[in-house]
């Protein structure tokens, strides 16, 4: 019966683990600011992110956000505390699809803060082209702010965070 049982907790565990490397998206959203930089870098390679450069005052990963791949940034303050965070998610070349994901995003958002007030911004990488941005403030030191970019959802962009879809990023001022 013991060995049975360990057996059953084995698949469990293993089964749990699949799901957990195949996205970082929980692990991300849920960090909360003021985590160390080992404990934010753990929680990270624990949901199947890898690390590409780690540094004193930032950490870059690589994962999975919602099916996107996806690049991690976290800014920390002097003291190694989590003061930022960020994921520039890459389009998988379906305009389509990226637009309703961005809209989910974006209602999910809202819902929980209230209305982000999307508005128009000049896309700086494309002559003539506009971003959409929203910018939600849950306290008075946290801000949140949604950039979608359609002109990058029309093909599988380079490895510049400046030519993904969507950009996500959450700051958190109390220290600075």
């Amino acid at each position: 019966m013991k060995k049975l049982m360990c057996a059953l907790m084995l698949i469990l565990c293993l089964s749990c683990e699949s799901n957990a490397a195949s996205n970082s998206a929980d692990a991300f959203m849920s960090l909360t600011f003021g985590l160390t930089y080992a404990r934010t870098q753990k929680r990270m390679e624990n949901s199947g992110a890898a690390t590409i450069t780690p540094r004193k005052e930032t950490l870059t990963m690589s994962g999975m956000f919602e099916g996107y791949p996806a690049t991690y940034i976290f800014g920390f303050h002097n003291k190694k505390l989590l003061k930022s965070k960020s994921v520039y998610l890459q389009s998988m070349g379906d305009a389509e699809t990226d637009r309703r994901f961005y809209e989910a995003v974006q209602k999910g958002f809202n819902a929980a803060y209230g209305s982000g007030k999307e508005s128009p911004t000049v896309n700086n990488r494309a002559a003539g082209k506009i971003m959409l941005r929203n910018v939600w403030t849950p306290d008075r030191y946290t801000t949140i702010t949604l950039t979608y970019n359609p002109e990058m959802s029309k093909r599988f962009p380079g490895n510049s965070l400046n030519s993904r879809f969507i950009q996500l990023i959450w700051k958190y001022d109390k220290w600075d």
